[in-house]
């Protein structure tokens, strides 16, 4: 039986960078469209960042609540 060197496996990774790509393009969507309104000022684009950034969190917590069963039994192997 071949034991397996760190907590996650490459795969996991992979499932893991593309969510957070996918978060970072929906704040980034959020982001455009919160400067579409025709005018551009400085507290316009400090509230559509803000905005941005809360929506890239909500995506990614929406992925990581789906995974935390596969990857906190993996988080406590050493107390065994």
């Amino acid at each position: 039986m071949k034991k397996k060197k760190g907590l996650i496996t490459h795969e996991q990774k992979k499932e893991i960078i593309y969510n957070l790509i996918n978060a970072g393009l929906a704040g980034f969507l959020v982001l455009l469209g919160s400067l579409s309104n025709g005018e551009i000022t400085g507290k316009g684009i400090i509230f559509a960042i803000i905005a941005s950034l809360i929506v890239m969190a909500t995506k990614f917590k929406e992925y990581w609540d789906g995974e935390k069963g596969e990857y906190t039994s993996k988080l406590f192997t050493f107390i065994r």
